[in-house]
């Protein structure tokens, strides 16, 4: 309740300052969520589980505070999805920053911003973020904000060539209490129309000399049929004695069949180590190697509201030690509007 008191209070204060700004402001955001049935799970506790939720709720506020400057406040909102905790969906910040024009089809970010992992050509081309992550972020390989500054832009007043670079804490959108900092950085290629190439790294050290090293290349084309792509990206960490690597390999294909009509396929392969962490929503093994396979149908029922019907199917290769999980397999009916 308290929560959801601050954030009705900070709109109503956007909404007076609104007025004597550069600019007017501008709200905006959109949410999703799903009736989800589980109809099989390596957890047998969860099978057979089913239920509504809001898997995000987003609130944003845009407003152009001078010619070159510009700033954006978002909320984010979402029931808990580890299929054991009840909870509302409480709101917390997800975007809190200033951009600045400084020319040259450059741009300066400073505050809570989209890392160059999420704000990639991946989020853009892969555009289905209400049914699923992309996989640098579903796998919890790599974090979609951080609090720091950046720089972004294109090298050429075509784009043919453009970039993202970003020094932050390393901690998401919460605050940093250490001396451990992370760098992040893509670069991106638009040889031919339709034709995307990118590649992607970050490193992180913490307070007690752990280091992250993260690559990811992505290719994708696109036209007025839909779209493809494919994605590799590596993690890697050492401490002392202790090293470790990720592995992900993943491909999607949208397929347009009309204005309001896609049709969504994706897989995505971890190799040699599994899922280090429990992913929300489709809550993975730990103990072995997961491939996951989305299908699904996006329809556009009325202007700005989709529904999504999708299954999304779990299954797991040879651990090094015991038995191999059973697989996962859930049925989804996927909501989404957005108003703005």
């Amino acid at each position: 309740m308290k929560e959801l008191s601050l954030l009705m209070c900070v709109v109503l204060v956007l909404s007076l300052l609104s007025g004597f700004s550069y600019a007017q402001g501008r709200f905006k955001g959109y949410m999703f969520g799903d009736y989800y049935y589980v109809a099989s799970h390596h957890n047998e506790d969860y099978e057979g589980r089913n239920g509504l939720w809001f898997r995000r709720i987003y609130f944003t506020y845009d407003n152009q505070l001078a010619e070159k400057i510009k700033m954006r406040l978002r909320f984010e909102m979402a029931h808990p999805g580890d299929f054991d905790e009840k909870d509302t969906a409480n709101p917390v910040v997800k975007d809190a920053w200033l951009n600045a024009d400084i020319g040259g089809w450059q741009n300066l970010m400073f505050g809570i911003v989209s890392t160059p992992a999420f704000g990639s050509n991946v989020e853009d081309v892969w555009g289905y973020r209400h049914l699923e992550k992309t996989p640098l972020d579903l796998m919890k390989m790599a974090s979609s904000r951080d609090f720091g500054i950046g720089l972004q832009g294109d090298l050429d007043k075509n784009g043919t060539v453009s970039y993202s670079l970003l020094f932050g804490n390393g901690e998401s959108n919460k605050s940093e209490t250490n001396k451990g900092k992370k760098l992040y950085g893509s670069l991106a290629f638009k040889p031919v129309k339709g034709l995307i190439l990118e590649a992607y790294g970050d490193y992180e050290t913490t307070k007690d000399k752990k280091n992250y090293y993260i690559y990811q290349g992505f290719a994708a084309y696109q036209g007025d049929w839909g779209r493809i792509g494919f994605l590799y990206a590596s993690r890697h960490y050492d401490h002392e004695d202790t090293e470790k690597d990720w592995t992900m390999l993943s491909g999607f294909a949208v397929v347009s069949a009309s204005k309001k009509l896609d049709f969504i396929a994706r897989y995505d392969k971890m190799l040699g180590e599994p899922v280090s962490k429990v992913i929300d929503y489709i809550p993975m093994s730990t103990a072995a190697p997961s491939n996951l396979i989305i299908g699904g149908i996006s329809y556009e029922i009325a202007k700005s509201i989709w529904i999504i019907p999708n299954v999304k199917y779990v299954f797991y290769d040879e651990p090094d030690e015991g038995d191999i999980p059973g697989d996962d397999a859930y049925i989804n009916l996927t909501f989404f509007w957005k108003f703005k």
